[in-house]
């Protein structure tokens, strides 16, 4: 065959490759539509999320006192992996797990963990020590689905933006998961619609973490921008909703009018023969901000500024005036609740009662037992505080019924001590995140993935996956060019193949 023929005939092909690939969807459709042929791999709506609240546990969670607890791997009699995972810190005094257990009034000696379930390699996984305040709330543990998750980085300053986003630091299309459905929802939404849809609370921690990628818009529009909140000034923020310099008598009104008319003058500069602005995206935003600014009124009417006033907090012995995750918890039930103008999605961030000692709420380089124990239980106890109980129809709290949950991490904790001491290191080679309620009901509790006696995941999800499959429990699709492809999911070959995989290694349903 002559080149130019071979050229012509694999051009060919290909463009009708392109072209089949998207001839059931227009270029056109809105973001998070899917395509006319994906009905029957789309979750049913009685199936869906209406909100999500996610929790980041900042830092790092060890798996292995917390979620992830399998009794026989480790154990100090094992001949290849003894003293690890859980055992690794089993002892009495300053750094051991028993002691952690008196700190927080735990009985010593008592019950180490409650049976969960079985994972992929058929090992009995229980709730560790450290989430005890999970063990009596079956009501919540029959809708929790433990994810095994894997990758390769270590840092924080990448492994945390892979988690709040999917996608590894540096990609232009990294989008946190607040900023997809914050599209997906303006570009539906009506006039009467003012407030966000999306919210993100961050603060403390190190700014190099980039934890602030939970509010990254990637390549989506500057409307998608979830409200990013640092908790510990909040107060402040509330007070400037109230743009007390320009609300004399028809300040504000004028001052508005003033901005609108310099921005649309700029715009004019932008545009081309009356048409759409020529290669100004950055002006979208702007006009964007500008409208944001109008519409502090909504904003603040959602805010109340006593939600953010300093509330006092305790776990294990330890005490501080300002329980910053009890604080953003509480403020986050408001907003997913808020009677006329509800969020959609909330992420918190959990830098703990107090920090541990690399930084966040979990980064345990010394002390594991001690801040990993009272961290954890410092936000079971306020996350715990805002779900209704068995029998409760507060409709000031969470509902399962209609609520996911995710409690997401950047990685795990090593299986063994670090240098010796009383901490973990990173460990993003097998970890666990958990799904609760909404989609997952009692037929999908239970474990995707294992993590085996090296402390390894022998079957895992990818950190993309698991925002695909929260994208897909709320009815968006999530495969588009501001998203993710069809490789973003181990083993599929198409769009439909990797929404069944995704949808049943996260949330537990087969379609």
């Amino acid at each position: 065959m002559k080149r130019r023929s071979f050229l012509g005939w694999t051009s060919a092909a290909a463009a009708t490759a392109v072209l089949t690939r998207f001839a059931k969807r227009s270029w056109a459709d809105p973001f998070g539509e899917p395509p006319s042929s994906a009905a029957s791999v789309m979750l049913p709506e009685n199936r869906r999320a209406k909100r999500v609240l996610e929790v980041f546990l900042y830092g790092g969670i060890s798996q292995w006192e917390t979620l992830y607890l399998v009794r026989n791997y480790g154990r100090p009699t094992d001949p290849q992996y003894a003293n690890q995972q859980y055992y690794t810190f089993d002892f009495d005094g300053q750094g051991g797990t028993r002691a952690a257990y008196q700190q927080c009034g735990l009985p010593a000696g008592g019950e180490i963990g409650q049976a969960f379930a079985k994972d992929a390699d058929g090992a009995d996984v229980e709730l560790g020590p450290f989430a005890r305040r999970l063990w009596p709330r079956t009501d919540i543990l029959d809708r929790m689905r433990l994810v095994v998750q894997r990758h390769k980085l270590e840092p924080h300053e990448a492994a945390v933006p892979q988690a709040l986003t999917g996608r590894p630091v540096g990609q232009p299309s990294a989008a946190g998961l607040g900023s997809h459905i914050q599209r997906y929802l303006s570009d539906r939404e009506g006039p009467e619609r003012s407030a966000p849809w999306s919210y993100v609370f961050a603060t403390g921690g190190i700014s190099g973490d980039n934890v602030s990628a939970a509010a990254a818009t990637g390549a989506h529009p500057g409307r998608a921008r979830p409200l990013l909140v640092k908790i510990d000034n909040a107060a402040s923020f509330a007070r400037l909703l109230a743009r007390a310099e320009v609300s004399g008598a028809g300040d504000k009104a004028l001052y508005d009018a003033l901005e609108r008319t310099y921005v649309a003058d700029y715009g004019k500069r932008l545009t081309w023969k009356g048409g759409q602005p020529v290669r100004a995206n950055r002006y979208g935003d702007l006009a964007v901000a500008a409208g944001t600014v109008e519409r502090t009124d909504a904003i603040r009417g959602v805010l109340d500024a006593p939600l953010f006033t300093d509330r006092a907090g305790a776990a294990c012995g330890d005490s501080t005036q300002r329980d910053i995750p009890g604080m953003s918890l509480n403020a986050a039930r408001a907003l997913l609740t808020h009677p006329t103008q509800p969020a959609r999605y909330v992420c918190v961030s959990d830098v703990g009662l107090r920090e541990a000692s690399g930084g966040g709420g979990y980064d345990t380089h010394s002390q594991n037992a001690y801040d990993t124990a009272r961290n954890f239980d410092n936000m079971l106890r306020s996350l715990l505080s805002i779900i209704n109980a068995p029998g409760e129809n507060d409709p000031t709290k969470l509902s399962l019924d209609d609520t996911l949950i995710i409690l997401n991490t950047e990685f795990g904790r090593t299986p063994w001590s670090q240098d010796g001491g009383d901490g973990r290191n990173h460990h993003p080679y097998g970890y666990v995140t958990a799904f609760i309620g909404a989609t997952v009901s009692a037929a999908e509790k239970g474990i995707y993935g294992a993590i085996g006696p090296d402390g390894v995941a022998t079957t895992a999800a990818t950190p993309a996956e698991n925002r695909i499959g929260a994208l897909l429990s709320l009815g968006i699709w999530p495969f588009a060019q501001e998203a993710f492809a069809v490789s973003d999911v181990t083993g599929a070959a198409s769009e439909e193949e990797a929404v069944k995989l995704a949808t049943q290694r996260i949330l537990g349903v087969s379609l």
